[in-house]
């Protein structure tokens, strides 16, 4: 069967990896491949994902270079360049995929083609331990406009990880990749919104969660360092969604929304 799919993994910390990998190599529909990008990390990935070479379509790259910590969304976009699949399934080196996954994402390209290239799973929050700390609201029943996405976001109403995503390469393409903020702060949601825009809605994945990991400490989200970093880089993403939603500033949540986004 050609593989449909290409699951990315931009990789750094080999601490949740294997369980990361687990949980990929027990999906029940095969048609993907793995890629992942070392960011030249000074562990040991290597050995993690040698284990699995003969368990999955695997490849491995390990870059020479550190770029993630100059430019991480540069890092996920030659991380996404190794791949030659139509579909993406951009994951992270600690998260959790359901068993289903890939399965349920073939399902809703059977469905609806590659002409909607979004796709959307319900996403849970989870510690260092495993332990579900937060769910978002369940998914709608219908395909969400970035617009709609970016409004929950900015609210406060939802959470949002890069593992709950699913996009086709036209698409991802269309946009010039990545939208690029300092530490990459906001640069996930800009992009979410924009490949939302392009791709006409959201379209969710009902069933169980993709669980992100927010660990203490490990993530920049949960961190309190940066914090210079992290306003500039607000405003820039602020900044952003003046010029990308020119047509709708006059509208009072979108004003609304962006007030609290920028006090919170």
């Amino acid at each position: 069967m050609e593989e449909k799919i290409a699951i990315v993994i931009p990789a750094y910390k080999c601490r949740f990896l294997r369980q990361t990998l687990d949980s990929i190599v027990v999906q029940t529909c095969r048609s993907f491949t793995v890629y992942i990008g070392d960011d030249a990390s000074p562990q040991n990935l290597k050995e993690i994902v040698s284990d699995y070479a003969d368990k999955m379509n695997i490849v491995y790259r390990r870059f020479d270079t550190n770029l993630g910590g100059v430019d991480l969304p540069g890092h996920w976009d030659r991380c996404i360049a190794l791949a030659k699949e139509p579909v993406i399934w951009f994951f992270s080196d600690d998260d959790l995929m359901p068993q289903d996954g890939v399965e349920r994402i073939i399902k809703a390209l059977e469905c609806y083609g590659t002409r909607h290239g979004m796709f959307r799973f319900p996403l849970a929050v989870i510690d260092e331990n495993g332990k579900i700390i937060h769910k978002n609201p369940s998914l709608q029943e219908y395909p969400v406009s970035g617009y709609q996405f970016l409004l929950d976001k900015l609210e406060g109403r939802i959470y949002s990880a890069a593992c709950e995503y699913v996009f086709t390469r036209d698409i991802y393409e269309r946009i010039g990749g990545f939208v690029k903020f300092p530490l990459a702060w906001c640069s996930d949601d800009a992009t979410w919104t924009s490949i939302g825009e392009n791709a006409g809605g959201m379209i969710p994945l009902p069933g169980k969660p993709v669980c992100w990991r927010n660990v203490m400490g490990e993530n920049i989200s949960c961190s309190f360092n940066y914090d210079e970093e992290k306003i500039a880089a607000t405003r820039q993403f602020i900044k952003w969604v003046s010029v990308f939603y020119s047509d709708r500033l006059q509208d009072r949540k979108l004003q609304h929304a962006i007030k609290k986004y920028a006090h919170k």
